[in-house]
């Protein structure tokens, strides 16, 4: 790494493991290793070096943080190990949690993409209307192309955004779907029968505005 990090300032190993620390801290979400790299004016491999620094430092003193790879990119995070304990103290942030049907419908098209409406309503043997629009509205899916059919339906795809809200690195890295880890992945993110109730709620409201 050379020293010319914004004010020609010569920086010492604890010191760049602590302003990319700090980078990530503000940012809140994931960055590009090539992003990093730019910032920091450092080669891969030394960004990579520094990463795996400071998850060892937090390994070691079992901090609360720890630096994860996400959508092709890194991102600073609660230490997972205290999961539990942050559950009890604060439940589980209802903005990262989503009603089963949408769970369900997002599932299907993650690990079938890109399929139309009709494809996913034969799986699930509702209406995905709701959901879909639901989730186009969060940014997990968006349309990526078209059927070819006569008329011409919509594919849906997932995006970026389904990796940064999963905190997942690439599609490789989802879960089998036969497997017991597929239900316990989507759980964490299942909003409970009341707070899905309300969610329903406000978005009965919603669509009686634009009626």
């Amino acid at each position: 790494m050379n020293g010319s990090l914004f004010i020609n300032k010569t920086y010492s190993r604890s010191e760049w493991k602590g302003l990319l620390e700090a980078i990530l801290f503000v940012n809140g979400k994931p960055f590009s290793i090539e992003v990093l790299q730019k910032i920091m004016e450092a080669s891969k491999q030394e960004v990579q070096g520094l990463i795996e620094d400071i998850n060892r430092d937090y390994n070691d003193r079992k901090n609360g943080f720890a630096i994860i790879p996400v959508a092709g990119g890194f991102q600073l995070v609660t230490n997972p190990h205290y999961r539990e304990e942050l559950t009890e103290l604060f439940g589980k942030r209802n903005e990262n949690r989503l009603p089963k049907s949408c769970l369900e419908t997002l599932a299907i098209i993650a690990y079938k993409q890109p399929m139309t409406k009709e494809d996913v309503d034969k799986i699930r043997g509702v209406s995905s209307s709701r959901s879909i629009n639901h989730l186009l509205g969060l940014k997990l899916i968006n349309i990526s192309g078209s059927a070819d059919d006569l008329v011409k339906s919509p594919l849906y795809s997932t995006t970026e955004r389904f990796l940064e809200f999963f905190r997942i690195k690439s599609m490789e890295d989802l879960p089998s779907l036969n497997s017991i880890e597929m239900n316990n992945f989507l759980s964490d993110f299942e909003l409970d029968a009341d707070e899905e109730e309300e969610a329903e709620s406000e978005t009965d409201k919603e669509e009686s505005i634009f009626q």
